[in-house]
């Protein structure tokens, strides 16, 4: 039985200036800073805490990221004002594991989850809508588009923890060897085709394109990108398909089928340990593999997806911190003040000590934070400045808008098995018309529910 690799998408970065809050004095009066401001807030807390207190926090971060994960929060233990204990569940059976455990009442008090976990998750997270009055954290400091993600109309289910979005990797070795510029990346999916061409050789199990039907996320961003989204909304409000009958879409299958039919694609492997091996020109994946490749001495660069048909936009998911319902009133505000110490520290903390900016900076996920993504630290990271996106106006959701509650099921239930029939039909006419009449039967169900 073929091994699907699921996936859970995209994105990259945008960025606001902050005006800096420092002591003033406009008018011949003394103001207050911000920095005082949140003193007394900081001070205030602690004043309310009940005492020590424990609690359970589940994900399913169990690659080299979990191990980030759990020195941050050892020190998060070892070092918080308010005597808060945080017990960590890694999982890679997280999914099934918390519903399971929501269901006998025994569930974790936090959790991480993609957005969409507002829907799939629903009437098991609490609203979090306090936190910007229970804590020092402000919400001008989040970027708009990647919190809103978190929220519906009734309250605010997550605080973000993560943006995931999908790059091209290229092996600078590999191009060099084959007479290409290793400062210069495909800027077409017709590029990707020529590259990835003059860099295969087959005797030598070096590959130019490193693309995969299972690698589900990554597939539906450039499928994105040649044919904008899946599913949208039209002016009265119905949600409508969009497979049939896009022409950006007909040219993703005959692009992506041609990368295997070539040669210049293998049809099975692990691509993950293909471009560690230097085996792989070209490649699609998501931050996360940057810690592997610096530590294993890859000479590599990222770069965004290349502009298509679909327009001029970077599709994204957001990760959240979630609380669930489960958590009492004191849990609650212990996971709320976990949340605000991972982005700001303890008081006096440096920002480039924080958790937020040591996620991005030591695994290389681009920032959502807007003090981090100011730092002239992060901005040095050439790595993190190329895959950060300043204009507002291009970042997008993924897959469908943030608020179409059936973003899951388009995922498994239409995308995953049309990328498996894109490689291996002979025949892929008519794999387009399919995957309208799968996705119609969950754009029709979610206008019902919503009553359109």
């Amino acid at each position: 039985m073929r091994k699907w690799v699921s996936a859970i998408l995209c994105i990259t970065l945008i960025g606001s200036m902050l005006t800096g809050c420092g002591q003033k004095k406009e008018d011949g009066k003394e103001t207050v800073s911000k920095t005082e401001t949140e003193t007394v807030k900081t001070q205030d807390l602690q004043e309310a805490s009940g005492g020590p207190i424990t609690i359970q926090f589940w994900n399913g971060w169990t690659g080299s990221d979990g191990q980030v994960l759990i020195e941050l929060v050892d020190e998060f233990n070892k070092n918080n004002p308010w005597d808060i204990t945080v017990e960590m569940d890694i999982s890679s059976d997280f999914g099934n594991k918390f519903v399971t455990s929501m269901a006998a009442g025994a569930g974790p008090d936090l959790i991480l989850s993609s957005a969409a976990g507002k829907y799939s998750y629903e009437g098991q997270l609490a609203d979090v809508s306090d936190i910007w009055d229970n804590t020092t954290l402000n919400k001008e400091d989040f970027v708009p588009t990647y919190l809103d993600a978190c929220a519906t109309d009734d309250g605010l289910y997550g605080i973000p923890f993560q943006i995931s979005s999908y790059y091209v990797y290229w092996n600078k070795d590999l191009f060099q060897e084959a007479g290409l510029d290793p400062e210069m990346p495909p800027k077409s999916y017709e590029e990707w085709t020529e590259i990835a061409g003059k860099i295969t050789n087959q005797e030598r199990h070096v590959y130019g394109s490193g693309l995969t039907y299972g690698n589900v996320g990554a597939n539906a961003c450039l499928m994105q990108m040649f044919g904008g989204l899946m599913v949208e909304q039209n002016d009265s409000g119905i949600w409508e398909a969009h497979f049939s009958g896009n022409t950006g879409y007909e040219r993703f299958v005959e692009w992506f089928k041609g990368q295997f039919e070539s040669g210049n694609n293998p049809v099975e492997g692990d691509m993950d340990t293909m471009f560690i091996a230097n085996q792989l020109g070209l490649y699609v994946t998501g931050a996360w593999l940057t810690a592997d490749l610096d530590s294993n001495g890859i000479n590599y660069g990222i770069t965004p997806l290349p502009y298509d048909e679909g327009g001029k936009h970077v599709p994204s998911n957001t990760q959240c911190f979630s609380i669930t319902n489960q958590a009492d009133n004191a849990e609650k505000l212990a996971c709320e003040r976990f949340i605000q110490w991972w982005h700001t520290g303890n008081e006096g903390t440096d920002l480039t000590a924080t958790a937020v900016y040591r996620w991005s900076d030591e695994i290389g996920y681009p920032a959502y934070y807007i003090p981090v993504m100011n730092s002239a630290e992060y901005m040095e990271n050439p790595k993190l400045k190329a895959i950060t996106v300043t204009d507002t106006d291009i970042c997008a959701d993924s897959v469908a808008p943030g608020n179409f509650s059936g973003w899951m099921s388009m995922l498994n239930d239409v995308m995953v098995p049309f990328f498996e029939q894109v490689v291996y039909e002979d025949n892929t006419e008519g794999l387009l018309e399919e995957a309208q009449k799968n996705a119609d039967k969950i754009v029709t169900d979610i206008n019902a529910q919503e009553g359109n």
